[in-house]
């Protein structure tokens, strides 16, 4: 029910004014402090509290699970080919997907990888147009992870991409969510500490399963690591569930950004998903 703490938000003032006129004083003043609360928690996402990274180049990161192998793997080529994205991070990728979409130019267009394709929710990947370097797979998570460092044309220190995917609170039980959650901060801790040793940023796109509202995201706000929609205050980055008759409610697929300055942001159909993707052009530091 967190995750959908953003939107109960509008519901709070109204239910104070109905304590209020039902006279209900100890109820409404009880209403009024957790509005107070909870929009202090999600404000930031939109005020907005942009990074300056001046003298830096752009590089666009897509991020989106592709539904247990299901997205239309030529309307995925597609969409990079169209953003334009330099980095592109697939969760939930499947063998068969891996195939189709190698048959339909992804290789050709980011030439450069590291896949771990696996049965259902278990496959993930990266993709660049720039060459990689440490390639590394973690598996503290419930489902693997991976990184690896871009390598930029300039011969500055290239940023640390990240590929993640949460284990989901629902409708199985949540312990896995709760675990990954709570293990998140150190894998990303320890990323960051590699990447000052190269005077360099972090990227890291995928499925968290969680939002704003979810004080376990919230957390993993540390250690100089930001939202890319907090920085922007993007008002809308809902992502789940899409396809439907009803537009996405909840925004469970995020790009969290350490040492760089996000300046655009946006969401995007993939196909054959039930996720929106997160598309996100960065400016990395100058060197």
């Amino acid at each position: 029910m967190s995750a959908f703490s953003t939107h109960l938000l509008a519901l709070a003032p109204v239910s104070a004014a109905l304590l209020v006129a039902g006279r209900r004083w100890i109820g409404a003043g009880l209403a009024a402090a957790l509005t107070v609360a909870a929009v202090a928690a999600v404000a930031p996402t939109y005020a907005g509290d942009p990074v300056e990274a001046p003298g830096g180049q752009p590089l666009t990161l897509l991020t989106a699970n592709v539904r247990l192998g299901e997205a239309d793997a030529e309307g995925l080529v597609a969409l990079v080919e169209r953003s334009g994205a330099d980095v592109v991070s697939l969760q939930e990728l499947t063998p068969s997907l891996r195939r189709q979409l190698e048959a339909a130019g992804l290789d050709e267009l980011l030439p450069h990888s590291v896949v771990l394709a696996a049965p259902g929710a278990d496959g993930i990947g990266l993709w660049s147009r720039s060459p990689l370097t440490d390639e590394t797979r973690h598996d503290e998570l419930t489902f693997p992870a991976v990184s690896a460092r871009v390598g930029l044309a300039d011969g500055q220190p290239g940023p640390t991409v990240l590929g993640v995917h949460a284990a989901g609170p629902w409708p199985q039980a949540a312990d896995d969510w709760v675990r990954d959650l709570a293990k998140l901060p150190a894998l990303l801790q320890r990323l960051g500490q590699e990447a000052d040793e190269h005077d360099s940023a972090v990227l890291v796109g995928g499925d968290f399963n969680a939002t704003w509202g979810n004080a376990q995201f919230r957390g993993l706000l540390q250690d100089g690591y930001r939202d890319a929609a907090e920085q922007l205050g993007a008002r809308w980055t809902a992502t789940f569930p899409a396809g439907a008759a009803i537009p996405p409610v909840i925004g469970i697929d995020h790009v969290l950004v350490r040492g760089a300055g996000a300046r655009d942001l946006r969401t995007v159909t993939v196909p054959g998903s039930d996720h929106r993707g997160v598309l996100t052009t960065v400016t990395l530091p100058a060197g």
